[in-house]
């Protein structure tokens, strides 16, 4: 399957660089690494990750892959175009009400 990152998840990952480059660039680019490694790994593995409990009513069926504990990629599957779409990469620590918003956007 292919793997079509989406700007909202672009912009995460960016953020989530930013942040953590003023601490250390080591720790951030292992982190953006990890995140980067596991979002490609989905094109092999798409069902690998749980189905998000937090975003069962929503329209479509979202899964969330969790990256060194404080990280989730968000994704959903289109079986009928072979892609999977990562809509976002969301920090656990924040409210499921936030990307619950988000995602309805």
């Amino acid at each position: 399957m292919d793997v079509v990152w989406s700007k909202k998840a672009v912009s995460r990952v960016n953020e989530i660089w930013n942040y953590y480059k003023t601490k250390s660039k080591k720790v951030a680019l292992k982190l953006v690494n990890d995140i980067e490694v596991a979002g490609s790994s989905l094109g092999k593995f798409p069902q690998m990750a749980a189905i998000e409990p937090s975003l069962s009513e929503m329209t479509r069926t979202y899964r969330a892959l969790v990256v060194r504990n404080n990280y989730k990629i968000i994704y959903f599957i289109d079986d009928k175009s072979d892609t999977v779409y990562i809509v976002t990469v969301w920090d656990c620590r924040q409210d499921d009400k936030k990307l619950i918003n988000e995602l309805s956007e």
